[in-house]
Formats: structure tokens, C-alpha cells, sequence
């Protein structure tokens, strides 16, 4: 059976082109995947900016995941990745600096792997919706936590 191209194109974005198969620990390396390329893409660019492009990138992603799984008929397969990609880039938002940039990445994975109340509820929702919406909330968490950081040691 072949794929549309929509199949493929949602396939390949959200397995984060690829890095969802690589193992161990594929969330980490879509994560990775979301550090580099906002650092090439979105690190230039002004805040505002950069959130568009990440609430753009959210939504298409969350599209992507939705189309992954109906294929699949699976709810969170652990290849796909775009939401941790998203999710790192809602977390680096007005972060500047790779010292900043590492400490959301640490502080994002942690969140997004231990799911601190309410991110658990909102992963348990169905669909693209439900794989992206906990990483939205870790990468709030991250926010919050890296001001937090940044300003205590006034970096």
C-alpha cells in the first residue's frame, strides 16, 4: 500500500526527520533536533518572533502526530518526536545564549520525562492533540524555571 504524500510528508515530520527512531531515549533526540534548528532559525530572530514561529510549528506538528497516528491506529508510538521538538522550542522563547539554551533543554526533558501536575492529565487527551499538549506544559514549566534561573544568578 502506498502512502499519500501527506502520509509521508506528517510521517516525516512528525518522527522529527527521523530522530524518533534512534535509540535510546528517542524524545531526547528530537529534542536535540529542536535545539539545533532553533539555534540556526529562530535564535536571530525577536522574541515575538520566535514564539509565532513555535505556536505555528505547535499547531502543525500536533496536525502531523493526528495524521501519524489515525495511520498507525496507535495513540503515542514513541517515534514520534515533533512534540518534543515543539516543545523545545516554546521552552527556548527569549532565551539567549547556548549556557540559557542547555538549561532549558535539561530543565525540559526533565519536566516532559517526569510530567508534573497537570502535564499527566493533559497527555492522557486523544490524538495529535494529546501527544503534543503535555510538552506544551513542560516547556511552560521550562519557562518559568529558567527565568527563574536566569534572573537568582542574574545570567
Amino acid at each position: 500500500m502506498t502512502r499519500s504524500l501527506q502520509e509521508q510528508a506528517s510521517r516525516l515530520l512528525a518522527t522529527g526527520f527521523g530522530t524518533g527512531f534512534l535509540w535510546p531515549a528517542p524524545g531526547t533526540w528530537g529534542s536535540l533536533l529542536g535545539v539545533a534548528l532553533f539555534a540556526l532559525f529562530l535564535a536571530p530572530l525577536d522574541w515575538r518572533w520566535q514564539l509565532a514561529a513555535s505556536i505555528g510549528f505547535m499547531i502543525l506538528g500536533t496536525i502531523a502526530a493526528e495524521i501519524a497516528v489515525l495511520e498507525l491506529e496507535s495513540d503515542d508510538p514513541s517515534w514520534i518526536v515533533v512534540d518534543e521538538w515543539a516543545g523545545m522550542w516554546l521552552s527556548m522563547v527569549a532565551i539567549q545564549g547556548a549556557s540559557g539554551w542547555m538549561l532549558a533543554f535539561f530543565l525540559f526533558r526533565t519536566f516532559d520525562i517526569l510530567k508534573p501536575f497537570p502535564a499527566g492529565r493533559f497527555e492522557q487527551l486523544q490524538g495529535g492533540v494529546g501527544i503534543m499538549a503535555d510538552d506544551v506544559v513542560a516547556a511552560g514549566y521550562t519557562q518559568v524555571a529558567v527565568h527563574a534561573v536566569l534572573w537568582t544568578f542574574g545570567i
